[in-house]
């Protein structure tokens, strides 16, 4: 069979001819234009030269890299600075979760308020759910503070090791409990439990039922108001006083002299006088209860000055006729209330 060399060469060219058609296409086109010619395989397309980008498309991709560089900056510095502050309250941990956060665009105070709502600041700040219960709320930079004085206190007056820890400060921050009042309540424990005599520490068991070695914990314990602690036991101190000098009263009595300003030192002075006269108490005719002693002494009671001149006239008076010694009469001065001090 022979082959009809001009269809061959025509067809030849044909091919060609697409071919190039095709190929001038691409170049003149930014988006290139796929062919098809059935029976015939394609080559593939021969990239096109990068066109020149004008000034404004350079101007917005320069912006663009820009704003994904600031964007970048500013996350790692949002990053820092949270991770800063929480690192500070012992809150290393919660990195990762600061980074998410970040990543996901929330902004610092929403983060803040998250980073609340973790396990680990419940458990790093445990007294804050029992404020935030109550519509009261501390920074935690206060809390931190608290923890730093509770510390202190507690080498400056010898606490027992750990009677502030961490379960002690969750119950006194809160109950409100103030750094000033705190240092109130550890005085008074330390001076209560170590630091005061036998005598007001067996007083104070006696009237309030707390024996020496509860008494920390007792002045500690946030749910026994400030002002009743401070009466107890500057009561007590008085009711001691009176024992050492073989007085006995009871606490309401104590408690009383507490209210009208009687101090430690005048209780000395007071129960000495007290205890001085103690005879008039006892014998026949003109005798005076120990109660009116006390009221006379410390409080300047009228009735009960006169009744104690009396008691003391009758025992002049029986001396000099027994023959005895007599003695001078000065009456009874007293100590003075509160009043008239």
């Amino acid at each position: 069979m022979s082959v009809d060399t001009s269809l061959f060469g025509a067809m030849q060219a044909a091919r060609e001819g697409v071919a190039a058609q095709r190929r001038n296409a691409m170049y003149a086109s930014k988006d290139a234009v796929s062919f098809s010619v059935p029976g015939l395989s394609t080559p593939d397309p021969a990239p096109s030269p990068t066109a020149e980008k004008s000034s404004e498309e350079k101007y917005w991709d320069w912006r663009q890299t820009q704003d994904e560089v600031e964007t970048r900056n500013a996350r790692n510095s949002l990053i820092q600075q949270i991770t800063g502050i929480f690192a500070e309250y012992g809150l290393s941990s919660l990195y990762d979760t600061i980074v998410g956060f970040v990543q996901q665009g929330y902004s610092a105070d929403a983060i803040a308020i998250l980073l609340r709502q973790t396990p680990q600041y419940k458990e790093r700040f445990p007294a804050m759910a029992s404020l935030s219960a109550k519509g009261r709320a501390i920074s935690e930079a206060e809390y931190i503070a608290f923890e730093s004085k509770a510390a202190s206190l507690e080498r400056a007056y010898g606490l027992p090791m750990g009677m502030l820890g961490k379960d002690a400060i969750t119950t006194l921050i809160s109950n409100e409990v103030s750094g000033q009042e705190l240092e109130d309540r550890v005085v008074m424990a330390a001076a209560g439990a170590f630091q005061t005599s036998q005598e007001v520490k067996d007083t104070f068991a006696q009237y309030y039922g707390i024996g020496s070695g509860g008494l920390t914990a007792y002045f500690l314990d946030p749910e026994k108001a400030l002002p009743l602690l401070e009466r107890q036991y500057v009561s007590s101190q008085i009711g001691a006083e009176a024992a050492m000098q073989d007085v006995t009263v009871q606490a309401m009595t104590a408690e009383r002299l507490f209210e009208q300003g009687i101090s430690r030192e005048e209780a000395r002075q007071g129960f000495g006088q007290v205890a001085s006269m103690g005879a008039l108490t006892q014998g026949r005719g003109d005798v005076v209860t120990q109660e009116q002693l006390i009221s006379g002494t410390f409080e300047q009671n009228t009735d009960a000055q006169r009744a104690i001149e009396r008691a003391q006239r009758a025992r002049t008076g029986r001396f000099q006729e027994g023959g005895g010694f007599a003695t001078s009469q000065q009456g009874v001065s007293g100590l003075g209330s509160a009043a008239t001090r």
